[in-house]
């Protein structure tokens, strides 16, 4: 009998064992689990991060000022970095061919154009114009300026000593005139602010060209430093 009660009581006590030993397996999975999860809210919480710090990346250049140029301001842009490049040529002639005073005023002359274009090319490419483009007359007038200036810088190049001063003397002064007249209504036409102010810098320098060409016109022997001083008196 007591055999028996006792196989009656191991029979009674093997499932209790046994669903001890299973208990620790299960809360290992339930361990698992809520790694897994706490994993995979990192993830998604690193990677919104990510594209909210790129997204704020571009901000800069969609709302930037230095936007691309419209239509009108790129002709503008063009036409002035043509004087530029006219006027260098013409200087660099005026310093192998001229008389020491129009030599002295042909280096002033080349010295500010260089810088003036230097600045509109940096201006270009910040404005997304990686290239200046070429300047375009588009009404026959401007044409046919252009052909006659085209004409007068050939023969002007064929002289030398007085006769070249004469005739460079009184392109500097006459053109410089019509470009004071274009920068004004260029200076009206431009929408971009920073492109209205480089105009308005740049329109002193062509006035002082045209008044020391005709200082130099009435004197030949004068010198740029001496007509500079003269022209506030003058006016």
């Amino acid at each position: 009998m007591k055999i028996r009660a006792l196989a009656i009581i191991s029979a009674l006590a093997l499932p209790t064992i046994a669903l001890a030993q299973a208990t620790p397996t299960d809360t290992t999975k339930t361990d698992t689990s809520k790694t897994d999860t706490n994993k995979t809210d990192t993830t998604k919480t690193d990677t919104s991060k990510s594209d909210t710090a790129k997204s704020d990346t571009t901000k800069p250049d969609m709302n930037g000022k230095s936007g691309k140029l419209s239509e009108g301001d790129t002709k503008i842009v063009a036409h002035l970095h043509h004087v530029n490049q006219m006027e260098i040529d013409v200087g660099k002639a005026a310093q192998k061919s001229g008389t020491a005073s129009v030599k002295s005023y042909a280096s002033n002359l080349v010295t500010d154009h260089q810088m003036n274009d230097k600045d509109l090319t940096s201006f270009a490419k910040s404005h997304k114009l990686a290239t200046i483009p070429a300047d375009k007359p588009e009404s026959d007038a401007d044409k046919q300026d252009a052909k006659e200036m085209t004409s007068k810088v050939a023969h002007l190049k064929t002289l030398k000593g007085a006769d070249f001063d004469r005739e460079f003397l009184n392109m500097m002064a006459t053109d410089h005139d019509k470009e004071l007249a274009k920068i004004d209504v260029s200076i009206g036409a431009a929408t971009d602010p920073d492109l209205q102010s480089m105009l308005k810098s740049t329109k002193p320098v062509l006035q002082r060209h045209a008044d020391q060409a005709r200082d130099l016109q009435k004197n030949p022997q004068a010198s740029t430093g001496q007509s500079t001083d003269k022209q506030p008196t003058s006016r």
